[in-house]
């Protein structure tokens, strides 16, 4: 692929250092999908382009030369959303934590994906703006996630008493399968899957927690570089 410019809007998914002053940035763009940029001399007084335009999740808008098989270079970089509070309350701090480590893990093709993009883009900005009532947005962002990555689970195969199937997506009957939750819990898994307001969705802790880390299993077992999510055990700590 020749190198090209493009300009798009793009959200940072993960960063790493790279020496004493560079860093290479993962980001999804609008455009041309997941592309990574050596970014150099952030760290400096006089630089143009600060780390903290790099931090998890922040919504960008960007010109950039990318193609030849090489990190892409950054030509403009501005912010496409000023955070009022993700980049401040703890609790959306955690959950941007969480997110990013679940796009950055279960996004891997490069190929442009505008629906996909809009999601992330509108539930950070929804996220940012939300004043209270947000405690189960970790849990409704990865389940409706799925819905974009091609592994929804099937609603329509729910009826009383029966258990979700982790391993296929559906409701089952059965109660012997190692890979499904409880009638009760499955309950909830469909309340939250049809329901519109997931702020309405009365959940405990424990209940949370446990949709929590059988939302990670599905991922698991329905993507290929999804071994563990490391931000779960502080997302747990924190709701």
């Amino acid at each position: 692929m020749a190198k090209i410019t493009i300009k798009t809007q793009a959200i940072v998914l993960q960063t790493i250092k790279y020496g004493d002053s560079s860093l290479v940035v993962k980001m999804l763009t609008k455009e041309e999908g997941i592309q990574s940029f050596m970014v150099k001399g952030v760290f400096g007084k006089k630089s143009k382009m600060k780390a903290a335009l790099f931090q998890n999740m922040t919504l960008l808008d960007v010109v950039a030369e990318i193609g030849n098989n090489s990190l892409g270079f950054i030509k403009e970089i501005t912010l496409s959303h000023y955070y009022k509070s993700n980049s401040t309350d703890i609790k959306k701090i955690t959950i941007i934590l969480f997110i990013s480590e679940l796009l950055s893990k279960s996004i891997t093709e490069s190929e442009t994906d505008t629906l996909l993009f809009e999601y992330i883009y509108q539930s950070m900005i929804r996220l940012d703006e939300a004043i209270s009532d947000y405690v189960n947005f970790p849990i409704e962002f990865a389940l409706n996630l799925s819905k974009y990555l091609g592994f929804y689970p099937n609603f329509d195969t729910y009826s009383e008493g029966s258990c979700f199937n982790l391993l296929d997506g559906n409701f089952k009957k059965s109660q012997s399968d190692i890979y499904q939750i409880d009638q009760e819990l499955s309950k909830k898994f469909y309340l939250l899957g049809t329901q519109k307001n997931f702020s309405e969705i009365s959940l405990n802790n424990k209940e949370r927690r446990l949709l929590l880390d059988a939302i990670i299993t599905y991922y698991k077992l329905h993507t290929e570089n999804i071994r563990e999510i490391k931000s779960v055990e502080v997302l747990r700590t924190i709701f």
